[in-house]
């Protein structure tokens, strides 16, 4: 395995302090796609070579307009008219040197399995239906973890497909008197438990394995019956259904069509259509497509930390799909 400098360690001292030289390493050799870096793409790869990844492309065919200006804080009004990978190059760069990054602006489309194949990890933002199929597909094909994300304005949501991920925890042992060999959750189960002895500790090292869910399955068969009781399904956020509404369909700006679906969606999920908010309704439906700063922040960030923490494989990742309301701050994790 290729080895941290010393100037690298010195100048990753403190997140070595956290997650460990073995997580930093696996950082400085991992290569990321990231699709598109709109708002919360901006935020993602602002993160991540922040941390010291290796290698980062970024991959975008957009061209910089004028209501990019106000979510973008690599973009300038000099910008507008520009390709964004070329807009964001220099900046982005200026944040860390040491990170190899690559500028790509052609479309998701023209890139065949070879260029994939060449990715640890990949992140999806701002894809619409066809788009988030493919690259899923393509991703679970090639066994590439990859991370979708998108946003609504003050609204938004991450999907993660790891496939199967084994993450370690490190415990002090007399700490773990509950944890034994066996099925979690149906999503995860723990498959490996030893001990090391570390200085005058005894510590418990637990190997949890995750498997996931492609989205097709997620969208078509989730449920929250057996998950949330009647009590929580009645208090439960708005922006799961509306979110998996958005994500069926192929044009969720159609507002007759929205509603039809969303109805389907609450009694998939074992929801009463009656729980969604009118207020709620519309606002997402307006709302759609638009990027919202602080929002971006919060799913950029929480997206950055968990790539960082499975390059590590220090804690369990984050299985499967999470959403953010802005409007009360809530971000539930739901395990499908």
């Amino acid at each position: 395995m290729e080895k941290l400098s010393e100037d690298e360690i010195a100048l990753y001292d403190r997140q070595i302090r956290l997650w460990g030289l073995a997580a930093q390493t696996n950082m400085r050799i991992a290569k990321v796609l990231l699709v598109n870096i709109g708002s919360i793409g901006t935020e993602v790869a602002k993160n991540i070579v922040l941390s010291g990844i290796g290698h980062l492309t970024v991959l975008d065919s957009h061209i910089v307009n004028e209501t990019d200006l106000g979510s973008q804080f690599f973009l300038t009004a000099n910008d507008v008219g520009k390709k964004r990978v070329e807009a964001v190059s220099d900046r982005l760069q200026d944040m860390n040197p040491r990170v190899n990054l690559v500028f790509d602006s052609a479309d998701l489309k023209s890139k065949t399995d070879d260029f994939y194949k060449q990715f640890n990890i990949i992140i999806g933002t701002e894809l619409d239906f066809f788009q988030r199929e493919s690259l899923n597909s393509k991703c679970r094909a090639l066994n590439i973890p990859l991370y979708l994300t998108g946003s609504n304005g003050m609204f938004a949501y991450i999907f993660v497909d790891l496939i199967s991920f084994d993450a370690v925890d490190e415990k002090i042992h007399g700490n773990t008197s509950g944890v034994k060999l066996g099925s979690i959750s149906e999503r995860r189960e723990i498959i490996k438990i030893d001990e090391r002895e570390d200085d005058d500790r005894v510590m418990d090292i637990i190997t949890t394995r995750n498997t996931y869910l492609p989205l097709s399955s997620i969208l078509k068969s989730a449920t929250l019956n057996g998950l949330l009781t009647n009590k929580q399904k009645k208090r439960a956020t708005n922006i799961l259904p509306l979110t998996f509404t958005q994500l069926k369909l192929t044009n969720p700006t159609n507002t007759e069509q929205f509603k039809e679906e969303l109805l389907k969606t609450c009694k998939q999920l074992g929801l009463e259509f009656t729980t969604i908010k009118d207020d709620y309704l519309e606002q997402f439906i307006k709302q759609q497509g638009v990027e919202f700063t602080p929002v971006a922040s919060v799913i950029g960030g929480a997206v950055a930390q968990d790539v960082i923490n499975i390059l590590g494989k220090r804690q369990s990742p984050l299985n499967n799909f999470i959403v953010f309301d802005g409007i009360t701050l809530d971000m539930p994790i739901f395990e499908f």
